[in-house]
């Protein structure tokens, strides 16, 4: 059973779970689970992206939502401040104008917190991005709106043998390539929705199997190597976005 075919079991909870996730999970892992999921289920995953909210998206919030996020919890300005880490200068006037009733304790809480790690930094946001989810769910803020996708996404869709095209939700060609039996056979290709691809490689029965190839949305080489039953396994080649190549050994799906 794939990843998403689990999620969408528990239709818009599951939807709404898995994109929450998803914001509060490092870039590294969201650009895995975002490359697995659209190669599962592009027309899905076309909605995941829609709902997606960052830690900027919180900081564009009308001021009295991002002030009752600020003042739902004991010590949150603390990691709010955390989350600011190397923008204490540009970001000063914003919240100045934004949030004026806190900006005093939020001056405060500079002077005390020091030494703020990237790891810091990156886990004070999540917890702010849990937080305003929390309050948007209970509808105490609403500034993180849903655009939850129609029923049927959530069902399993049937194709016709031969020659099949899959596009996301938007009508953008997402993969291309042989059915049967209403599996994956064969080559396939599959796209980013801007067009470029983003991996090929050949299904054996609905599951991956020997070579592929990825790539970045910008076109750059991302990844190659062998997948055995939907898992890699051996020695892959992978590059960074600066393109900088590194070699990686799987056993069945796992780093070792």
């Amino acid at each position: 059973m794939g990843m998403l075919e689990r999620i969408k079991k528990k239709q818009l909870d599951g939807f709404r779970e898995f994109v929450m996730n998803l914001e509060t999970t490092s870039l590294a892992s969201r650009g895995q689970i975002f490359t697995s999921g659209v190669l599962e289920d592009p027309m899905y995953m076309s909605w995941v992206m829609k709902n997606i909210r960052t830690f900027d998206d919180f900081m564009k919030l009308p001021g009295d939502e991002i002030e009752k996020v600020l003042t739902s919890q004991e010590n949150i300005l603390n990691v709010f401040v955390r989350a600011l880490e190397g923008e204490r200068e540009s970001i000063s006037p914003v919240l100045e104008g934004t949030i004026p009733k806190l900006y005093s304790r939020i001056k405060d809480e500079w002077e005390y917190v020091k030494d703020v790690s990237p790891d810091m930094r990156i886990s004070a946001r999540s917890h702010i991005m849990k937080v305003a989810r929390k309050l948007q769910m209970s509808e105490s803020i609403h500034g993180f709106r849903w655009q939850l996708p129609p029923m049927d996404v959530f069902y399993p869709r049937t194709f016709k043998d031969g020659l099949t095209e899959i596009c996301f939700d938007s009508g953008v060609m997402a993969a291309k390539g042989m059915m049967e039996k209403n599996h994956r056979v064969g080559p396939w290709v599959h796209y980013y929705d801007n067009g470029r691809i983003l991996a090929q490689g050949d299904y054996l029965h609905g599951l991956k199997e020997g070579d592929w190839t990825f790539f970045y949305s910008s076109g750059k080489l991302r990844a190659k190597g062998r997948y055995f039953a939907d898992l890699r396994n051996g020695l892959w080649q992978e590059w960074d976005r600066e393109g900088v190549p590194s070699e990686v050994e799987y056993k069945e799906g796992v780093r070792i």
